[in-house]
């Protein structure tokens, strides 16, 4: 027993000191257990309104392991059947259920191939029109900087653009793999 001392002498440490820290201890577990409580709450509202199923889809879209994930293996297989690597690969989400990846062919800045995989047909042809002024199944478009070729099927869009005296080095090859590619769409 703890002792202290004051003007009438010695006496015994109250007993006030135990109550205090074990209601300071109880009322930490009650707020933790409220915490973990609210997370798990969040989880599960999560599971149910498909928002998770949702941020699952979007970061394995976004890393080629979703559904889109057997297409851009096939564009890489086919380029690399060529003897053409697809270099500095990004990717961007567009926020509407899409998702773009970009590459450089053998590290190139003047050859750039993009995949633009959307949500549905009508999103695709409206979306290649307001990027590229025209949301057909194939196009054409050359000026003094360089040119652009596009393929389109179903929900995606394989870009080709070649700049710069360089414009004809691969194009045999990129149309090819485009048309191999897209066949593999159902």
């Amino acid at each position: 027993m703890s002792m202290r001392v004051n003007e009438k002498g010695l006496h015994h440490r109250s007993g006030r000191v135990k109550p205090v820290r074990v209601s300071l201890i109880l009322t930490l577990c009650v707020l933790s257990l409220a915490a973990c409580s609210a997370s798990s709450i969040e989880q599960e509202r999560k599971i149910y309104t498909r928002e998770a199923t949702d941020e699952g889809m979007d970061r394995a879209k976004s890393q080629g392991h979703g559904l889109n994930g057997p297409l851009i293996q096939e564009l890489d297989d086919s380029f690399a059947a060529k003897g053409i690597k697809l270099m500095n690969n990004m990717s961007a989400d567009d926020g509407e259920g899409g998702i773009s990846y970009m590459y450089l062919l053998n590290g190139s800045g003047r050859h750039i191939v993009k995949v633009h995989i959307f949500s549905d047909v009508p999103t695709r042809v409206t979306r290649m029109n307001e990027m590229y002024g025209n949301g057909g199944d194939e196009a054409v478009m050359e000026n003094g900087l360089g040119k652009t070729t596009i393929r389109s099927k179903a929900y995606v869009s394989l870009v080709y653009t070649a700049s710069g005296g360089e414009k004809d080095d691969y194009e045999e090859d990129v149309i090819q793999v485009f048309q191999h590619v897209l066949e593999q769409l159902k």
